[in-house]
């Protein structure tokens, strides 16, 4: 009979032969070969070590990345990842969209905020903010609330501007444009007032300075009375002088202009000198005719002063203050005068 085995098999033979099953049987079950997968989570990027053979969701769960019901990867979760080395995670999202009094609410997969506007119906111009970065990644139950951009003119330092703003006051209006207010300065509409679309908002430069002035000040005019002068005759004895006083204002100042002033103070730095006039008050003689009285009668009683005696009082440096004229009764138009001088004297005249 003869041996099927011309020659007893060693212990290597039979070591070789086992090794040589097991080789065949591994690769018959996953022989693809070992890779490194990049996965981007919702913007988080993660490293793996995985093999060709491996389906997308094996590897997740090597990288402990847990999918919810409605998410989506892509290579899709139950492929195999074959040549590909990046794997995206794409999370749902049920997100509500507001606009002013509008609400609306939408789902996505996998979306951004931009994505979730635009599908709300809302517009996408440069009028619009967001409360979140438009291109972030949503997350489930988030809620986006958009503001509209309005027009408001600004005037403010001598110059008008159009602003695109989404203030809701003038107050917050002016923080947002670097407008710094002096604590004088007048602002239009008021801080407090809520603007809109097409308001115009006003800010007035206002400062107040002290400024002084020399201004005149009137003398009076005073009168006094003198016998030494007739009844209804004036003389001036002394020259009035304006005097001068400083007064101080509050100026205040619009846009670098003069608006208004109030005066706070005067003083009187040079009194006036007041203006004196002499009003006289000696009561004049008149001349009484006496026709029972002969010529050669009225002529005894004229003052018998002759016009020597007028030039004695003159070169005694006196004035003559008034000058009245006597008629003689016998229609002759002969008389005397009588002269009143400015020490109170008396002299007569024959004309």
């Amino acid at each position: 009979m003869c041996s099927i085995f011309k020659k007893p098999i060693s212990v290597l033979g039979v070591i070789a032969l086992v090794l040589a099953i097991c080789a065949t049987m591994f690769c018959v079950s996953g022989c693809g070969s070992d890779v490194k997968v990049k996965i981007n989570d919702s913007g988080v990027t993660t490293g793996a070590d995985g093999n060709t053979d491996m389906t997308v969701r094996e590897i997740l769960e090597k990288a402990e990345i847990k999918l919810g019901d409605k998410d989506e990867t892509e290579p899709k979760a139950d492929e195999k990842l074959g040549d590909k080395t990046e794997i995206t995670v794409k999370r749902y999202a049920k997100v509500t969209v507001k606009n002013g009094s509008d609400e609306k609410t939408v789902e996505l997969v996998g979306g951004t905020v931009e994505d979730a506007v635009k599908k709300a119906g809302f517009k996408l111009d440069d009028s619009v903010s967001y409360d979140a970065d438009k291109a972030s990644y949503l997350k489930d139950g988030m809620t986006i609330t958009l503001t509209n951009s309005i027009e408001v003119s600004l005037t403010v330092d001598g110059k008008t501007t159009k602003c695109k703003t989404q203030a809701e006051t003038v107050k917050a209006f002016l923080e947002e444009q670097k407008v710094n207010l002096g604590k004088d300065d007048e602002v239009s509409p008021k801080l407090d007032e809520k603007i809109k679309d097409g308001s115009k908002v006003v800010v007035k430069r206002v400062e107040y300075k002290t400024k002084t002035e020399k201004v005149s000040v009137d003398y009076k005019t005073e009168e006094q009375e003198s016998s030494s002068l007739a009844s209804g005759e004036t003389q001036v004895t002394q020259e009035g002088v304006k005097g001068e006083k400083t007064v101080t204002y509050k100026v205040k100042y619009v846009d670098g202009k003069e608006k208004s002033k109030e005066k706070t103070s005067e003083k009187v730095t040079k009194e006036p000198v007041n203006k004196i006039v002499t009003v006289g008050t000696a009561v004049q003689s008149s001349a009484v005719e006496a026709p029972q009285q002969s010529q050669q009668t009225q002529q005894s009683q004229k003052p018998q002063q002759s016009s020597s005696a007028q030039s004695s009082q003159a070169s005694q440096g006196k004035t003559v203050v008034s000058k009245q004229a006597v008629y003689d009764c016998d229609g002759s138009g002969h008389g005397y005068y009588v002269i009143k001088w400015s020490d109170g004297t008396e002299t007569y005249e024959e004309f």
